[in-house]
């Protein structure tokens, strides 16, 4: 009938309608626009690293500074921030158009949730999966998006730069397949820009394609035309280029990296818990409900699709198994490789999950196909099958949308391993924290426990603080006590030496609470603030910034300025409590040198007059100056 729209059109409407209400439900529009970034953990710590970066960029004309207010010294930009580059590229562009800052940032999370599942359907018309499959990959990779509890807590939780790389993955390993296959230039000319531009996300996303991209390429590069050849190392020269400024510094200073295997440690065994379901350790899955249903649902697609293909010599059996193969020992068996530890390993279940998807939208359909044929005492059957299914389904999405669940909300412990169903701002209890610290005299450094609260007092405050992100996985990150394994002396014998060393005027606990800390009121008195789950502590003897001589100082980017110095007894020299780096240089008539310090790594900042020390002097860091 002229006017009526086709079945496949409303199946289409009803798929992109929920799309849009899961989107805009997971992500308020009244957050993303509201006064100021979203709240979780790694998006304040990413949103930290964008506020202090414009303000180097601005003033320096440079990606990375020396942040003296941050652990004692800390390069900001340098290294640890490799996974928000183009997250921050798009930040910059959009605040200098004149969106806020803060919108501009959480505007990037909105449009990679809407593009997600248009990510797999693309893919999944580049490996020739007919209308149906890609309807299904489209409607699947809806679910998966918002329900596969990993992928979740990636975006969740701020880590939304790789969620959005593992989604445009899939796109690329597509269209390598179909250049290899076809050599169309239109494919060639997709790679060309995707694959600087997925690298440019997150540094791993090389990890996740360095297999599937060299294998495709190493088995058909004998018989394809000089210009694939052309497109493919295009891709690759350029996806090295649009790299170089972080690369290349952080080449440079690779003596500051410190390895580290503290996070997303799964093992083969975490193959059974996965199945079963079973949260084992937070640290390495995420602390989020272990509901694999879905992920199980379409590895397991994935796999029947693929032994189809591979008996129909199907050309995409290859690039599937390669794919899926890589993806699967990546995080189940990554952690016992010594190189691929450093990745989180465990993370590398999100592209996974999202590239099975994509892999079992075909299967799939078949499957319903299937069953519309069955006799009616084979669909009784099914239907008493489904409706055990629909339990699972139920368990799967019921964490992230509370609506379906009768009675109060989950507290304490079950309340501590569920994801968040939608996404916040910051806290009325952790502005709190912020506005009383403004009104306290600065007479040395803020030690946070909570990584969020302590990022979110760098960019908010002027503060000096020690704490944000616990594994930067650089040598500054001994100035923060909570990077450090509860059972450190650091925390009982070695306390009183740790708040002299770093100059701690005030400490900030949140719960889980730390006895250790707490209970020294030798050193610590209550300042008389409670904040929700914070709590602030005074130290009761201030240290000041000088570990040898005196003076007053200044801090900010790039810059340390003292006044009124006064060098050590018999010296011409004062050892500051700053972090020492060896683009540090000091004028005038003076000089940086390094100076040992017990339980620190990176050393401290020794200025040693040329001959005596001046009573005023600025240390700069001098860009030029190589590393030594």
């Amino acid at each position: 009938m002229p006017g009526v729209p086709s079945r496949s059109t409303l199946v289409w409407l009803l798929i992109v309608a929920v799309h849009l209400a899961l989107v805009v439900y997971s992500i308020p529009l009244e957050v993303v626009f509201g006064d100021g970034p979203f709240g979780g953990p790694d998006y304040q710590t990413h949103y930290q690293h964008t506020h202090t970066l414009r303000g180097a960029i601005a003033e320096f004309g440079r990606a990375w500074a020396y942040d003296p207010d941050l652990l004692a010294g800390h390069p900001t930009g340098l290294i640890f921030d490799v996974d928000n580059k183009l997250h921050f590229g798009f930040t910059l562009l959009l605040s200098r158009a004149g969106v806020p800052l803060h919108v501009a940032f959480n505007i990037f999370t909105l449009l990679s949730s809407l593009l997600a599942p248009a990510s797999l359907w693309l893919a999944a018309r580049l490996l020739g999966h007919d209308a149906a499959a890609r309807a299904v990959a489209f409607g699947l990779g809806t679910l998966v998006w918002h329900f596969d509890p990993t992928t979740r807590f990636c975006w969740g939780g701020g880590m939304v730069s790789f969620a959005t790389a593992a989604h445009v993955c899939a796109v690329v390993v597509a269209l390598m397949h179909r250049l290899m296959r076809d050599g169309r230039a239109v494919f060639g000319v997709g790679l060309v820009v995707l694959l600087p531009l997925v690298l440019r996300t997150h540094a791993w996303s090389f990890v996740v394609l360095v297999v599937p991209l060299i294998g495709l390429y190493m088995a058909g590069w004998r018989k394809v035309a000089w210009r694939v050849h052309a497109f493919v190392w295009a891709a690759a020269v350029l996806g090295v280029l649009v790299n170089v400024d972080w690369l290349v510094p952080a080449l440079m200073h690779r003596e500051l990296i410190v390895p580290t295997a503290r996070l997303g440690q799964a093992t083969p065994d975490y193959i059974l818990y996965d199945f079963l379901e079973l949260l084992v350790d937070p640290l390495n899955t995420g602390f989020v409900v272990q509901r694999t249903f879905l992920r199980g649902l379409v590895i397991a697609g994935a796999g029947l699709a693929l032994w189809r293909w591979r008996r129909g010599r199907d050309p995409r059996a290859g690039v599937g198994l390669l794919t899926l193969a890589w993806l699967f020992g990546l995080t189940y068996f990554g952690s016992l490789v010594p190189g691929i530890q450093a990745t989180e390993p465990y993370r590398f279940a999100v592209p996974l999950t999202l590239w099975a998807t994509v892999l079992a939208s075909p299967w799939l359909v078949t499957a319903w196909e299937r069953m519309r044929g069955l006799p009616e005492a084979a669909r009784g059957v099914v239907g008493v099958l489904a409706v055990l299914v629909a339990v699972r389904v139920y368990q799967q999405v019921s964490p992230f949308l509370p609506m379906l669940t009768p009675g109060p909300a989950p507290s304490g412990h079950a309340a501590s391993v569920l994801p968040a169903a939608r996404l916040s701002g910051v806290s009325e209890e952790t502005r709190a924290v912020a506005t009383w610290l403004e009104g306290q005299p600065r007479t040395g450094r803020v030690l946070v426990q909570t990584h969020a609260l302590g990022e979110y007092l760098r960019w908010a405050t002027d503060w000096p603080v020690l704490g944000g992100f616990p594994d930067r996985r650089m040598i500054f990150s001994d100035a923060n006590l909570f990077y450090f394994k509860t059972d450190d002396a650091r925390y009982t014998d070695g306390l009183a030496a740790y708040l002299e060393r770093y100059n701690v005027a005030y400490v900030v606990m949140t719960y889980p609470y730390l006895a250790d800390v707490e209970r020294r009121l030798d050193l610590l008195v209550s300042a008389g603030i409670v904040a929700g789950t914070h709590r602030v502590y005074r130290v009761k003897k201030s240290a000041g910034y000088f570990v040898t001589g005196s003076g007053k100082v200044e801090a900010g980017l790039n810059r340390i300025a003292v006044a009124q110095a006064r060098p050590a007894a018999g010296t011409q020299a004062v050892t500051l409590r700053y972090h020492w780096m060896a683009e540090l240089v000091c004028s005038p008539n003076c000089r940086v040198e390094r100076a040992e310090v017990a339980g620190d790594t990176a050393g401290f900042i020794k200025i040693v007059g040329e001959p005596s020390l001046p009573a005023e002097f600025v240390v700069t860091l001098d860009y030029d100056a190589a590393p030594r």
